[in-house]
């Protein structure tokens, strides 16, 4: 269970990430140009193919579904070993996320970060905090997970 995290990664992998999860998802569906051309600031930001948008609300949903796993994995598993698991696999995928979206943007963008837009500092910004947070975690820089000790049984 996600009782079983440290206090700091238990609040930001069960209630910060969830929500910037669904702001992904919202961000994707609501508005699918926008979140297209912010993605890379482009000559027009108007250019949104209808390929691109579909590309955009399954992006989107797949923000949603990561929300929902990460939510039914950290508040139903009392396995501490499936967690770390899933923040393993997390961490993974953060290289990645960060990777793409900094050659997309470019060298001269990634180390300008005054110049990003909101859609920079969540694909690179909060990205990297979470996978530096994941790292502290997985590195026991928390301290150690609390272990639930099962309860006994009375006849």
């Amino acid at each position: 269970m996600a009782s079983s995290l440290p206090t700091f990664p238990r609040i930001v992998f069960t209630i910060i990430e969830p929500i910037s999860l669904v702001a992904g998802f919202a961000g994707a569906v609501i508005d699918p140009v926008w979140f297209i051309g912010e993605q890379s600031p482009q000559k027009n930001d108007n250019d949104a193919s209808p390929n691109s948008i579909i590309i955009a609300w399954q992006l989107g949903n797949l923000y949603l579904l990561l929300a929902f796993i990460g939510v039914a994995i950290l508040s139903t598993t009392t396995e501490n070993r499936v967690v770390r698991s899933y923040l393993v696999a997390l961490w993974l995928a953060d290289i990645g996320h960060v990777g793409f979206s900094s050659y997309g943007i470019g060298r001269d963008r990634l180390l300008s970060p005054p110049q990003w837009n909101a859609m920079t500092w969540g694909n690179v910004g909060m990205t990297l905090f979470l996978f530096l947070t994941r790292t502290a975690y997985l590195t026991g820089f928390f301290g150690p997970d609390h272990i639930d000790k099962p309860a006994k049984k009375t006849a």
